[in-house]
C-alpha cells in the first residue's frame, strides 16, 4: 500500500493538541464508533525540563463523561528526565469502550515542554 492511500484509507484524530505542558492533562474524548480495527497513535513530546518527565496512556469508557480506566498495554514510554520522546502505540479499537482519550502525567522536577498526540483510524464505513 502506498503512503497515498494509506492518507485516504484512514482519518486523523487529535487526542492531546499540541501544547506547553507544566501540569497533569487530560486530552480531548474521542468517539471510536465510526472506526474499526487498529489505531496507531503518535506522540511527539519536547523535553520538559529539569528533571521533568512525562507518562502518556490511553484510558476507556462506555460514555464519553464517565469514570475512564486505563486501556491494557496502551502506554507509551515515560520520558527521560529532560528528554524528548517521539514513539508510536497501537490499539485495537475493537477491542476497547466506545469512548477513548490520553492522559499525560507531568511529574519531577520544574520547567515546561510541548506534547501532543495524534492517531490515525480507519473509518468503518469508508
Amino acid at each position: 500500500m502506498s503512503i497515498g492511500n494509506t492518507r485516504r484509507a484512514t482519518t486523523l484524530l487529535t487526542f492531546v493538541a499540541n501544547d506547553v505542558t507544566a501540569s497533569t492533562k487530560t486530552g480531548s474524548v474521542v468517539d471510536l464508533e465510526d472506526y474499526e480495527g487498529d489505531v496507531a497513535l503518535g506522540l511527539d513530546a519536547e523535553a520538559g525540563g529539569s528533571g521533568v518527565t512525562y507518562a502518556v496512556k490511553v484510558t476507556e469508557c462506555d460514555t464519553n463523561n464517565g469514570t475512564f480506566t486505563d486501556v491494557a498495554g496502551a502506554v507509551f514510554t515515560t520520558t527521560g528526565a529532560n528528554a524528548a520522546l517521539v514513539e508510536q502505540l497501537v490499539f485495537n479499537s475493537d477491542k476497547t469502550q466506545r469512548f477513548v482519550q490520553c492522559v499525560v502525567t507531568v511529574a519531577g522536577g520544574t520547567g515546561t515542554g510541548a506534547v501532543s498526540v495524534l492517531g490515525l483510524a480507519a473509518p468503518k464505513y469508508g
